[in-house]
């Protein structure tokens, strides 16, 4: 006989494209990292069936007393996110005699906060040095899914941080994926538009995993995007991490997840996803899956937003070529933690407005208050010579300034096309700059796709004297990218991956894209 839920156990009555959205929408959360989930359970629903009737990984084996900490339907719930680098045989890497044993190459947190309408999101380097309970002292955090798999890793992650804060650090969920795993979930989402920051290239045959991604928006599939999210070999696991992280963003916002308009297209997905996942023995009971549905749902219809909590205060060895092992004191263990639950500590966004905000009006011919920035119109001529007559009907716009260290990375900016989500060819470029500092670079995009995906909830709208409208989208305080558009095209800059060019430089450097003879 089926057992009634409680009332608090059901999710709320909705439309179904909202729960649909709201399945979806949390199903992406974990694709992103290197993993999915198979969410269901709308009131006495069972979890999706498995596409073709193959069977379900086995549960994540874990000791009952460590088993993730149950928590109350449509409550903030905290998920481990694990995705280990298992090669399927017919890889490249695996043709080419790199396949190995699974290691645990994605560890990632994901704090789902109805309360607060915010999504959460920390990644722990690999290489991150951590007490291995029962194990060892002072070893880097991925030895503990080779000794002991995701119940270790899980161990490892709570006294990571109960250790530092003296606070409990409940997780309610575990989820394990491999790359095959994600490959198939993003190619099944129809591929995920990603802001690339520079080009990420590296040939077959060198002992790295192989790359080849140019600069620019553009639709990442397969395994272009799990090459995109894995890649560390010219910068490092901290990088890395903060591309898993905005790929989550980027993947979350996706036409796929907007128009999703059935729970039965929902499910089906998410039943094709599930025979690459495995959960922890809790997860898919109906009772969780109810719960979470319950915040899901609580999310997909409110204005959330997705926070990237960055770990700071990281420190290496003495010498770094021959320990690769990372460092953090315990304050600074408490700090991301604090940003990770509640936002506080720079993690949470502005209020967001839509009412534009005029800036302070300058008096004529007085120059910019904002420090550290160049003048930049003579180059940005350059480029508009070689850009201007290849774009045809796309305007080239570039920075009449730049921060003080900036070296555009090539020549000319990249030129090209790409399809929208309805697959209309579209004109775009993207100029790339370094800030002279190892992995950190800046852009500037411009594109005929007036409605892309990455614009589509701006977190406040700046009127500058000149009239133009920008729309800033914030990380936490920072400022991650400034956009504005005309009758014909969307620009936009880019901050790095690590925000180091200040709000106010950011406003400043949109402000003054400019137009050759302008």
């Amino acid at each position: 006989m089926r057992r009634r839920y409680r009332n608090e156990e059901r999710p709320p009555r909705v439309g179904a494209a909202v729960l649909a959205k709201a399945f979806i929408g949390v199903f992406l959360v974990f694709l992103s990292t290197g993993a999915g989930v198979a969410i269901a359970g709308y009131l006495m629903i069972a979890p999706p069936e498995i596409e073709g009737g193959a069977e379900a990984p086995p549960d994540i084996p874990i000791p009952e007393p460590d088993l993730p900490e149950p928590v109350e339907p449509g409550g903030p719930r905290t998920l481990l996110v694990l995705g280990s680098d298992r090669r399927a045989k017919t890889s490249k890497d695996a043709q080419l005699g790199q396949r190995e044993n699974p290691h645990s190459d994605t560890i990632v947190l994901v704090r789902l906060d109805p309360k607060r309408h915010r999504v959460a999101v920390l990644s722990l380097p690999r290489d991150l040095a951590v007490t291995i309970p029962g194990y060892a002292d002072n070893t880097k955090i991925n030895q503990a899914y080779d000794e002991g798999g995701a119940a270790l890793t899980l161990k490892t992650v709570r006294h990571f941080f109960e250790s530092a804060t003296g606070e409990k650090f409940n997780i309610n969920g575990v989820i394990d994926v491999n790359f095959n795993g994600f490959q198939r979930a993003v190619n099944e989402v129809g591929g995920v538009y990603v802001d690339v920051d520079r080009k990420y290239y590296n040939p077959e045959g060198t002992g790295y995993a192989s790359i080849d991604i140019q600069a620019g928006y553009q639709r990442l599939v397969g395994s272009d995007a799990l090459d995109y999210v894995r890649y560390r070999h010219t910068d490092s696991d901290l990088f890395r991490g903060a591309r898993q992280q905005d790929f989550l963003r980027q993947a979350s916002a996706q036409k796929s997840v907007a128009e999703m308009k059935s729970v039965g297209e929902a499910t089906e997905l998410l039943g094709i996803m599930r025979q690459y996942l495995s959960f922890d023995k809790r997860f898919l009971s109906r009772r969780n899956l109810a719960g979470m549905l319950k915040t899901a749902v609580s999310l997909a219809m409110n204005d959330t937003v997705v926070n990237q909590v960055q770990l700071t205060g990281i420190m290496e060895s003495e010498d770094p070529q021959a320990d690769t092992r990372l460092y953090l004191s315990n304050a600074s263990i408490t700090k991301a933690y604090d940003s990770f639950m509640t936002g506080e500590g720079g993690a949470k966004n502005p209020t967001r407005k839509t009412e534009p905000t005029a800036e302070s009006k300058k008096k004529k011919g007085k120059a910019s208050t904002v420090s550290g920035l160049v003048d930049a119109k003579r180059i940005g001529e350059d480029l508009a010579v070689v850009a201007a007559p290849r774009l045809k009907k796309l305007p080239f716009y570039f920075p009449g300034k730049v921060t003080g260290r900036t070296q555009y990375v090539n020549e000319t900016p990249r030129i090209y096309s790409l399809r929208d989500e309805d697959g209309n060819l579209q004109r775009a470029y993207r100029i790339v700059a370094s800030i002279g500092e190892s992995g950190e670079y800046w852009g500037v995009q411009g594109m005929t796709w007036r409605n892309p995906p990455i614009v589509a909830s701006p977190d406040r709208i700046r009127k500058t004297a000149s009239g133009r409208d920008l729309m800033l989208f914030y990380d936490g305080r920072k400022i991650r990218m400034v956009a504005w558009k005309t009758p014909r095209a969307l620009y936009w800059v880019s901050n790095t991956i690590g925000r180091k060019i200040s709000n106010a430089r950011m406003i400043e450097i949109a402000a003054s894209l400019r137009r050759l003879k302008q």
